[in-house]
C-alpha cells in the first residue's frame, strides 16, 4: 500500500514537472514569436519598402549604351538601382543622376554588386552613343539602356512606371513627363523598393541602405 502511494506521489511530481516544463517551453516560443513580429512590424515600415510581396521581374531585353543586349539575367546577383528619365531633359535628370554619382562610391563601398541603371522613356531621340555620353558625364561605371520603344514599353510596365511624350507634329524639342522615382532590385530579381522625390543624396543612400539590411536579414 505504501508503495502504491509512493508511485502516485512521484508519478503527480513527474507529471507537475513536465507540466511546468512545456508551459516553460510554450512561453518562451510564444516570446520569441511576438518579438520577431515587432520586428517585423517595426522593419516593414522601412521607407519604400514593397514586402512580403516583392514582384519578381519577367524577362525582358533591351540594349545597353555599350550597344550590347541587358536582360533579366543582369539583375541576378546583383542590386539594382533603376532610375527612368531621357538624355534632353532639363532638370530632375541631371539632378538626380548628379546625386547618384555622389553617393556612388559609399553604395559600392557598402554593397559591391551594386549597379545604376538609367533607361531612357525617349529612346527616339537617345541613342545609343548619345546615353553613353550622357552615363559617362556622371560615373562612366553606370550604365544606360535604350532600344525601341517596344522594348522601353516593356521595361516600364514591368516596373509599374508612367510616363507621357509631350510631343507634337514636327516638333524635335519635346519634353517627356515621366516618374521621377528610384526603383531598387535585389540579387533575385526582385522588385523591393522604391524611393520616391524630393531626393537627397544622404536620403537615398539611407533609403537603399535599410532596403538592403531587412532584404538580408530575411536570409
Amino acid at each position: 500500500m505504501l508503495y502504491k502511494l509512493a508511485q502516485s506521489k512521484y508519478m503527480l511530481l513527474a507529471m507537475t514537472a513536465f507540466a511546468v516544463l512545456a508551459a516553460a517551453a510554450g512561453f518562451f516560443i510564444s516570446v520569441k514569436q511576438t518579438q520577431r513580429e515587432e520586428m517585423q512590424l517595426v522593419r516593414v515600415d522601412v521607407p519604400g519598402l514593397f514586402w512580403p510581396n516583392p514582384r519578381t521581374l519577367t524577362q525582358f531585353e533591351v540594349q545597353d549604351n555599350k550597344g550590347n543586349v541587358f536582360d533579366s539575367g543582369q539583375l541576378l546577383n546583383k542590386w539594382s538601382l533603376i532610375f527612368f528619365g531621357y538624355t534632353h531633359c532639363p532638370d530632375i535628370c541631371p539632378v538626380t543622376m548628379s546625386l547618384l554619382g555622389q553617393i556612388y562610391p559609399k553604395l559600392k563601398k557598402a554593397s559591391d554588386n551594386i549597379q545604376v541603371l538609367f533607361v531612357t522613356v525617349d529612346p527616339e531621340r537617345d541613342t545609343i552613343d548619345k546615353l553613353n555620353d550622357y552615363i559617362a558625364y556622371f560615373n562612366d561605371e553606370f550604365i544606360g539602356l535604350g532600344g525601341n520603344q517596344k522594348q522601353i514599353d516593356q521595361l516600364t510596365r514591368l516596373l509599374g512606371v508612367a510616363w507621357f511624350h509631350q510631343k507634337k507634329e514636327g516638333d524635335s524639342n519635346y519634353l517627356v513627363d515621366h516618374s521621377a522615382s528610384l526603383f531598387l532590385i535585389d540579387p533575385d530579381k526582385r522588385l523591393v523598393g522604391k524611393i520616391s522625390p524630393p531626393h537627397t543624396a544622404e536620403m537615398i543612400k539611407s533609403h537603399i541602405m535599410e532596403i538592403q539590411t531587412f532584404i538580408n536579414e530575411q536570409g
